[in-house]
C-alpha cells in the first residue's frame, strides 16, 4: 500500500512537471466523459420525467383481465376462433381471490346515444357493477348505481352538457334507447369526457351486439399488484385449457417497465456511441505515455540502476496512466453536468414539459470505473515497455 502512494506521489508530480502532455493527454477523456456524463443525465432525468408523467395519469394499481379476441400472426392480426365472456360469476370468483387486496369490477363499454328533454349526445356508455363506484375514491356528487335498476351514473362534463350545475342534474330522467334511468350521481373530475354508467346486467339488454367485458381490479397497495397478477393467472389456468392464448392480465405497471426498458436501451446506444471517444482519449494517453518513456529513458535507467526492479517501473507508469484518467474524468464529469444545466433551461423555454436532469450515484460509480479501466488498459502497453529497458542501455540513451 505504501509503494502505491509513493507511486501515486511521483506520478502527481510528473504530471505537474509536464503540463502540456497532462493536457493533451486528458483532452480526449474529458470530451469523452463530458458528452457520457451529458447522455446517463439526460437519460436518467428522461427516465424520472417519463415515469413521474405515466404515473400521475394513470394509476399502477389496476389489473385488467381480458378475454383476446385476435392472436398475432406474422404482424396480422388473426381472429380467435374462440372467445371467451366473462360473466359475473367469474366477477365473484375473482372477487374471492382477490378478498381485502383489493376492488373489482367487471366492465363493458360502447358507443351510445343518449338524450335528455329535447337534446342528444354521443357518448361512451359503461356497464359495470357498484364496485366501480370504489374507483372514484369519492370524488362524486351523489352517489354510484347500485348495480341493479335503471339507474344511470354520468360524467361531470356530460352534465355540463344539460345544465348550468353538475348538482342539477341529480334525479334527472336520461334516456338511453327508449328507456328512462334517473342520474344518481355525477362525476366531480372535470377533465372527463361525455361518459355514462349503468348496471353491467341494463348494459347487456341496451347492447344488442355481443360484448366482451373485462375484469378490472384495483389493489388497495401497489405492492400487491404483482401477487394479485399471479393468483389471476394461476386461476385462468386452472378453470380455462390455454389461458395465455385466450386472456391477457396486463397491468399499469409494465409500461413503466417498458419505458424504463426503452431508457436502458437509449443510454446503451448512446453511451456506446459516445464511448467511443472515451477511447480515442484512452489511446492519447498511451501515445503521451509511450513519448515520455522516451523522454524519461535516463531516468528510468538510474531508477532501474539504484535498485527499482520492473514492476516499481510498471507501477510508476500505471499510476501515472491512471491518476491522469482519473483526473481527465473528474474534469469531464464538471464539464458535462455544467453542459446539462445549461441545456435543460433552454429546452424547457422551448418545450414546456418539466425536464429535469438527474445525477444517479450508479452514474458516477459507472465513470469511476471507466476511468480506473481506461487507465489501466491504455498505460499497460508503455509501462511494460519502460520495464523491459536495461539500465546501461537506458543511461546510454542520452
Amino acid at each position: 500500500m505504501q509503494q502505491i502512494f509513493k507511486s501515486v506521489v511521483i506520478a502527481l508530480q510528473n504530471i505537474k512537471a509536464n503540463p502540456l502532455h497532462t493536457f493533451l493527454s486528458t483532452l480526449g477523456i474529458v470530451i469523452g466523459v463530458a458528452a457520457l456524463v451529458a447522455i446517463l443525465a439526460l437519460g436518467d432525468g428522461l427516465e424520472e420525467t417519463g415515469r413521474q408523467q405515466i404515473e400521475s395519469t394513470t394509476s399502477l394499481q389496476f389489473i385488467t383481465v381480458s378475454p383476446n379476441q385476435y392472436r398475432v400472426k406474422n404482424s396480422i392480426r388473426v381472429p380467435l376462433d374462440t372467445v371467451h365472456q366473462f360473466t359475473l360469476n367469474d366477477h365473484e370468483n375473482i372477487k374471492r381471490i382477490v378478498g381485502d387486496r383489493g376492488i373489482v369490477d367487471i366492465s363493458s363499454k360502447k358507443g351510445e346515444i343518449v338524450a335528455f328533454e329535447d337534446s342528444l349526445r354521443g357518448i361512451t356508455l359503461y356497464g359495470n357493477t357498484k364496485e366501480a363506484g370504489d374507483f372514484l375514491e369519492d370524488k362524486l356528487i351523489g352517489r354510484y348505481h347500485k348495480g341493479n335498476g335503471e339507474e344511470v351514473f354520468i360524467s361531470g362534463a356530460l352534465a355540463l352538457e344539460w345544465a348550468d350545475t353538475k348538482q342539477e342534474m341529480l334525479n334527472k330522467k336520461i334516456s338511453i334507447k327508449g328507456d328512462e334511468y334517473t342520474v344518481v350521481g355525477v362525476s366531480e373530475d372535470g377533465r372527463e369526457q361525455l361518459v355514462a354508467a349503468v348496471p353491467i346486467t341494463q348494459f347487456n339488454s341496451i347492447s344488442k351486439e355481443k360484448r366482451y367485458p373485462d375484469i378490472i381490479v384495483k389493489a388497495v397497495n401497489i405492492e400487491d399488484v404483482s401477487t394479485i397478477k399471479s393468483d389471476i393467472e394461476h386461476w385462468l389456468s386452472e378453470n380455462y385449457a390455454n389461458s395465455d392464448r385466450y386472456f391477457g392480465v396486463s397491468t399499469n405497471q409494465m409500461r413503466v417497465e417498458q419505458f424504463g426498458k426503452g431508457i436502458l436501451l437509449f443510454k446503451l446506444i448512446m453511451g456506446a456511441i459516445t464511448g467511443i471517444s472515451v477511447l480515442v482519449g484512452g489511446i492519447g494517453i498511451m501515445n503521451v505515455l509511450l513519448i515520455s518513456v522516451t523522454e524519461r529513458t535516463k531516468e528510468i535507467g538510474i531508477r532501474k540502476a539504484t535498485g527499482a526492479q520492473k514492476k516499481d517501473i510498471i507501477l510508476q507508469f500505471m499510476s501515472e496512466s491512471v491518476t491522469i484518467s482519473m483526473v481527465g474524468c473528474i474534469v469531464g464529469w464538471i464539464v458535462g453536468i455544467a453542459s446539462v444545466f445549461i441545456f435543460v433551461p433552454i429546452v424547457n423555454s422551448i418545450v414546456d414539459v418539466g425536464f429535469n436532469a438527474a445525477v444517479s450515484m450508479g452514474s458516477a460509480i459507472v465513470i469511476l470505473i471507466i476511468a480506473i479501466c481506461v487507465g489501466i488498459i491504455f498505460g499497460t502497453y508503455p509501462a511494460w515497455r519502460a520495464a523491459q529497458l536495461t539500465p546501461v542501455d537506458a543511461i546510454r540513451h542520452e
